[in-house]
């Protein structure tokens, strides 16, 4: 069977015990993935590390940033050759991420093929293209902030409520196909990347999950029973879980993972602050962060986490990297 561009995309089939079902359309033809369980899928994505996209994001924006196509009718030679450089690499990007990851590669070009109008090589096209892409190539990383967040206040047991923190929670709408072969089956698809993940956030949120952090090794989970779980399952060091190890290590140990655990959550939205300032663009101020800072920054601050929470550093070496000056 041969698929039109418009029918590529991800279908996803809800099953029984928080799994779901996943058919992806491509070039490639119509291929069943493995079944998932939700939580794990989204806990997971909180987990990704953005700060090799992210380099590449920055230098897409970087291109874009040295072209004004506003109200222009034609673009000379050098804007021309600075547009399709700029298209080349966004190309380059969507072809390593369909190649690594078949989801989040499909699913972001189309998600930037229904954001801009058919390319017909005018100005305004270009135009639109330099302002939308990299929008949309930020958004999957400004929703794996705001999942970091969400899973932070549950921890803490901050009530979810309907506010700005949340707003990527506040609707959502999406293309549903049910289907019928002696029983009903409904199934949803998905052309937008960020649309996926809102959705198995709502399903996750549903199932009002207790999202706790490790008190070991300091990420999320959620824990098998409702009884209270300090520790997760993650193997840490000598192919030991965080369970198997908590209970040998000194309580000193442990006070000083939480403070290192506390610092890098508050840098982090610190970090994330400072970035969202910029928007993109780089301005005169020592505090404002381009995309590629911010992740630079995270990437050396995860690394100094998970090193001292190893034994490989001391809480201070940790904290020296962590912490950022004001």
């Amino acid at each position: 069977m041969e698929f039109h561009e418009q029918q590529f995309g991800l279908y996803v089939t809800l099953e029984d015990d928080g799994y779901i079902k996943r058919t992806l359309i491509s070039k490639a033809g119509e291929e069943d993935l493995p079944s998932t369980k939700i939580q794990d899928e989204v806990i997971l994505f909180s987990e990704l590390n953005f700060e090799p996209y992210a380099k590449v994001v920055d230098a897409i924006q970087n291109i874009a940033d040295q072209l004004d196509l506003e109200d222009k009718e034609t673009m000379t030679t050098e804007e021309k050759e600075i547009f399709n450089s700029f298209s080349s690499l966004v190309e380059d990007l969507l072809v390593a991420l369909e190649e690594e990851q078949q989801i989040p590669g499909l699913l972001l070009r189309t998600t930037i093929q229904d954001s801009l109008p058919i390319n017909d090589d005018s100005v305004e096209y270009a135009y639109l293209a330099t302002k939308i892409i990299p929008e949309q190539l930020r958004a999957i990383v400004d929703y794996n902030f705001f999942i970091n967040s969400l899973f932070y206040n549950m921890d803490a047991k901050i009530p979810l409520i309907d506010g700005t923190d949340f707003y990527f929670l506040s609707a959502l709408k999406i293309q549903q196909e049910l289907t019928f072969a002696g029983v009903l089956e409904a199934r949803y698809f998905f052309r937008a990347i960020v649309d996926y993940f809102v959705f198995l956030t709502m399903q996750f949120l549903n199932t009002n999950p207790n999202v706790t952090r490790c008190k070991c090794c300091g990420k999320f989970f959620v824990p098998k029973t409702k009884k209270v779980t300090k520790y997760c399952d993650r193997i840490v060091k000598n192919n030991l879980t965080c369970k198997q190890i908590a209970p040998i290590v000194k309580h000193q140990k442990l006070a000083s993972t939480d403070k290192v655990i506390e610092a890098y959550d508050r840098n982090k939205r610190k970090m994330y602050r400072r970035y969202e300032r910029n928007d993109g663009k780089v301005y005169m101020s020592e505090k404002v962060l381009t995309y590629n800072d911010f992740y630079e920054w995270n990437d050396n601050a995860t690394e100094a986490r998970d090193k001292y929470l190893n034994g490989t550093i001391s809480a201070e070496e940790a904290l020296k990297i962590i912490e950022v000056n004001d």
